[in-house]
């Protein structure tokens, strides 16, 4: 397999990992890309399994997921305290892909639950 279905990393390729995940992390947001890294350092030290080239994997993995998403991701795998139970990056990118393909249906579904706002009154002439 030259190609790697989850992330598209190609195997075969002379990479430069670093170079790329300061690209990848520099399209982020900066409290985004503080809240990866500091993520990425709880995960590498509670899950020994989990090294930098996972963390490149998982950049490349959820380089299209908005920051908003992402940022919800992370706080919910943090307030989770997953990587404490041995879950890394593959658990947290299932997190932020599921939630970045379900938001429009969550969105839409909150809008018929809750309803919108009204239409302003201009009163009668």
């Amino acid at each position: 397999m030259a190609k790697c279905p989850a992330c598209g990393y190609q195997y075969n390729k002379n990479n430069n990992i670093g170079k790329e995940m300061n690209t990848i992390l520099k399209s982020k947001s900066k409290n985004t890309t503080r809240m990866l890294n500091k993520i990425a350092s709880l995960i590498t030290i509670n899950v020994p399994s989990e090294s930098r080239i996972t963390y490149y994997q998982f950049l490349r993995g959820t380089k299209d997921i908005e920051d908003n998403v992402m940022s919800w991701a992370i706080e919910t795998f943090y307030q989770g305290r997953h990587y404490q139970n041995g879950k890394g990056f593959a658990y947290l990118r299932s997190i932020a892909q599921n939630r970045n393909k379900n938001l429009p249906i969550l969105i839409k579904n909150e809008r018929n639950r809750l309803g919108s706002t009204p239409p302003i009154y201009k009163g009668e002439d």
